[in-house]
């Protein structure tokens, strides 16, 4: 499910969007993803045995608008280079979004430093003594400047919708019909 927030997103794009009539689908976005692991090498293994084609290394991948992280396992922790690599592209990006578990990269790469952040509702009392520097709040999901975290895994859904919504203004009434579409029911940051 920590990919599930980018087919929503994929919603505004315009090779998806091209099925829609009138002038909705002019506002589309042309979006390009990049899968990025460490060494470029792939399919990048992911939880349920699902495996995710990679199409950069993180000294290939280009300059990114918008970085999304994926939950890992839980007791992973990034190597020196990915910490590199996030802090790098953490300079340029317009929104840095982390799904689930997808804070620990993240945290280990000290851009959750001095912010408001939530990550798994049971991870956070570990979180609130380990990482004290952090603001935690339990909440779905929680803007920080260009920082969204999500709580659990269907969270970074709610938090997808509202980075939609608030990201791409003149995308709204095209985000609005594409979660019409989906049935997604809208829920607020507070559990």
């Amino acid at each position: 499910m920590d990919v599930a927030p980018l087919d929503m997103l994929g919603m505004l794009d315009k090779q998806y969007a091209q099925a829609i009539p009138g002038q909705l689908a002019a506002k589309a976005l042309d979006i390009e993803y990049y899968f990025v692991s460490e060494t470029g090498e792939g399919p990048h293994p992911m939880t349920a045995g699902f495996k995710l084609v990679v199409t950069h290394s993180i000294s290939t991948c280009p300059p990114l608008d918008i970085l999304l992280i994926g939950g890992p396992v839980p007791h992973y922790r990034p190597s020196e280079p990915i910490q590199h690599f996030i802090q790098q592209q953490y300079e340029h990006v317009r929104a840095l979004l982390t799904i689930c578990t997808g804070y620990i990269p993240a945290l280990y790469s000290g851009i959750f430093d001095g912010k408001t952040a939530t990550a798994p509702k049971g991870l956070l009392p570990m979180l609130k003594e380990e990482k004290p520097d952090v603001k935690w709040v339990e909440k779905r999901w929680v803007r920080d400047g260009k920082l969204w975290s999500s709580g659990a895994i269907s969270n970074g859904m709610d938090l997808m919708a509202n980075f939609m919504r608030e990201e791409f203004e003149e995308q709204r009434e095209l985000t609005e019909m594409m979660m019409g579409m989906a049935d997604f029911v809208m829920r607020g940051e507070d559990f």
